[in-house]
């Protein structure tokens, strides 16, 4: 996927130089997927259960990843740590790849620890829409980052909705707004086709970005609003207040569009 835009060239560095978060969440994921090889080549393949029953990493991946009936029986900390596993080489470069694309311009209108906070919310909320299908058809283990990038994915949506890309095999660009409607239904398709796809949870981290992203702005400003209220009246700019609206100044964009 390459980035198309009207105003400038996509280009390694400069500019579009890859951002403090998105660096090291990539990095955690690749040197965690370098983990589960590493104890697949000390404790043996995984030949007892099958090349694709599970992820590689054997014990220390089933004991990580998400399992609805795990979590319920008190295993609180698989929503944050399935995240960073992953089932193969593919599905890590995938990840990483959407997560490269999108993540920059989110982190760089978040902000870095609020960009990570986002990141890991939408994972740790999103994997819990696989109750529904664990309801109903039973459950099984979740891994990878796809919730996550699910959510970076709307979020960049919702800041730039016009901005274009060229989408092999689609011979013209698509803007951010098709983009994320391509991939609903890509994901309506695999719900319906056999597979170890969670398609709960993109969909859940696709819910939860959006939520996100539509609250945060509107509590911010109703935290300025009681601030201003609460202190006493002073001379000068409002440093703090003209910080919010830089943030979040795509909303007003969106709505002038």
């Amino acid at each position: 996927m390459t980035r198309y835009d009207h105003s400038t060239q996509w280009r390694f560095g400069g500019g579009d130089r890859i951002t403090y978060t998105v660096q090291r969440l990539i990095l955690a994921n690749c040197a965690v997927f370098g983990l589960q090889l590493l104890l697949d080549v000390l404790f043996g393949p995984r030949v007892a259960h099958g090349a694709f029953a599970a992820p590689p990493g054997g014990v220390f991946a089933r004991w990580l990843a998400f399992w609805p009936a795990g979590f319920l029986a008190g295993a609180l900390w698989q929503p944050f740590t399935y995240m960073f596993l992953h089932g193969g080489l593919l599905h890590l470069f995938l990840n990483m790849l959407w997560l490269f694309f999108f993540g920059k311009d989110v982190e760089r209108a978040l902000g870095t620890r609020a960009f990570l906070c986002f990141y890991l919310t939408c994972g740790a909320v999103g994997v819990l829409a696989t109750f529904i299908p664990a309801m109903l058809w039973g459950g099984a283990s979740v891994t990878g980052a796809s919730g996550a990038v699910m959510g970076v994915l709307v979020a960049f949506a919702v800041i730039n909705p016009e901005r274009e890309f060229f989408l092999f095999p689609i011979p013209m660009p698509i803007n951010a707004r098709a983009l994320v409607l391509i991939v609903i239904a890509m994901n309506v398709l695999l719900a319906f086709q056999p597979g170890n796809t969670s398609v709960a949870t993109h969909f859940g981290g696709m819910a939860v970005g959006f939520l996100y992203m539509k609250t945060i702005p509107f509590l911010l400003h109703m935290q300025r609003t009681q601030m201003a209220k609460e202190r006493r009246p002073k001379t000068g700019p409002d440093d703090v207040g003209d910080a919010v609206d830089n943030i979040f100044k795509f909303e007003d964009k969106k709505r002038r569009d």
